[in-house]
């Protein structure tokens, strides 16, 4: 409920996964399940470039999705 509360509430991906970790208790699971709905909504696009250049492992990631 949480994560789906972030999603409709927010206009971007940075924001729907900010709102999830700011909502306290559980953050790091709701903000993944906000993440991932964010991802289906605004696509890899949305996802802030320098979140994207900090990811580990970003060669790997990108081959396996493109």
């Amino acid at each position: 409920d949480a994560a789906l509360w972030c999603l409709a509430n927010t206009s971007s991906y940075a924001e729907c996964v900010l709102a999830a970790v700011n909502l306290g208790d559980d953050t790091d699971t709701t903000a993944a399940v906000a993440g991932a709905l964010a991802g289906i909504v605004y696509g890899i696009e949305g996802i802030p470039a320098e979140w994207l250049d900090k990811l580990r492992g970003k060669d790997l990631i990108e081959a396996c999705l493109f």
